[in-house]
């Protein structure tokens, strides 16, 4: 079973990496595969879009969701419906051992969906289910940063995407069934190009504890750009005595590329609800400010929760993951890149300089 699913895995990103060679012809048809979803406050631009993909549904809804609150949530009653009419419904919700009001808040959704035809259960509360993953019919998948609550669907800042792909639908639901199995002592590999050129390439990401799939294929395209990285990022911390954190290694990834000459710029949330979040990118702040990289934040008022990179404008990286180190090798996260792929990455760009604008300096 090990070798099969790490069959599994490794065959359907080498897909994914081959499948790419195809966006060259696709012109502007990539804008009807990629929808990007900028979320803002009083605007539920994501929530209406998994409306729309869950009343399209027609076979199958997998959704792994960190967070979900039964009220003032029109997407559990959208999901009943679904499971009412046939479609068959699935959901893993996230459980915590170290963490118990996480459980607790989840509960009631459990029961929910439970008595309305969703078959759905806890992940190991073990382990971390940070994923905000939603996939119908195996063809339409949704990702990025919101949770399933009223917060995060109106009133917080939020990076998400629709892309429309058989074989993305494919991969997600594979790493939905290893979730949902509750099989997680397992390795992931990824195999990465070797380089990533200049070809368009939609690559899926999507790690259990220890794999850290998204850190290296983020670091390898940190490390290829040519004019800019723009990150807007709601959690990041500096590990000072671990030379092998790869949150330090992103970190030093931005200082190389702004002393090579790169437009470096870092958006980080103010955290002003959370003491220990908020410390933590004091600290990152201060330690990119030191090497060099342009550092804000946003209005303590609000809630940055995108985990977004944009590279040259012409690359785009955005899911669940933050910079810390269980986010980044502990945690199930699921994350996606669009590579050299403008037409994605202009809007999120847009959606950056607009952050940033808005955001204050770092004072010291």
């Amino acid at each position: 079973m090990f070798n099969r699913v790490q069959r599994t895995f490794r065959w359907l990103v080498l897909i994914a990496v081959l499948y790419a060679a195809s966006l060259t012809c696709l012109g502007t048809d990539i804008d009807l595969m990629v929808q990007p979803l900028v979320g803002v406050p009083a605007d539920a631009v994501y929530c209406q879009a998994v409306l729309d993909a869950i009343a399209a549904a027609t076979e199958s809804i997998d959704a792994l969701i960190s967070s979900v609150s039964t009220q003032d949530n029109p997407i559990l009653p959208a999901l009943a419906e679904a499971a009412a009419r046939g479609v068959a419904v699935r959901a893993v919700l996230d459980s915590s051992d170290w963490a118990t009001d996480i459980t607790t808040k989840n509960e009631p959704t459990l029961t929910y969906f439970l008595q309305h035809g969703i078959e759905a259960k806890f992940d190991d509360p073990a382990v971390t289910l940070h994923a905000k993953l939603i996939i119908v019919d195996e063809t339409t998948t949704l990702l990025g940063s919101s949770n399933w609550n009223r917060y995060a669907l109106t009133e917080h800042r939020q990076a998400d995407v629709v892309v429309h792909s058989d074989t993305i639908g494919t991969f997600y639901t594979d790493y939905f069934n290893v979730v949902w199995s509750g099989d997680l002592d397992r390795i992931v590999e990824i195999e990465l190009p070797s380089t990533f050129g200049d070809v368009p390439l939609i690559l899926p990401v999507a790690d259990l504890p220890e794999s850290a799939s998204y850190g290296r294929a983020l670091l390898s395209l940190l490390e290829s750009a040519q004019q800019s990285i723009h990150v807007a990022m709601y959690r990041m911390s500096h590990y000072s005595g671990y030379g092998d954190s790869l949150a330090n290694d992103l970190m030093q990834a931005l200082a190389d590329a702004a002393n090579r000459g790169l437009d470096v710029k870092v958006l980080l949330d103010d955290c002003a609800f959370y003491a220990d979040s908020a410390e933590a990118n004091w600290l990152a702040a201060v330690v990119l400010r030191q090497r060099g990289v342009e550092v804000r934040f946003d209005d303590p008022e609000l809630t940055t929760h995108t985990k977004l990179v944009v590279i040259d404008g012409q690359t785009v990286v955005l899911g669940s993951t933050n910079w810390n180190y269980y986010a980044l090798q502990q945690n199930c996260e699921v994350d996606i890149a669009f590579v050299n792929l403008p037409e994605v990455a202009a809007p999120f760009d847009g959606y950056f300089q607009t952050l940033w604008e808005e955001g204050h300096e770092l004072a010291l």
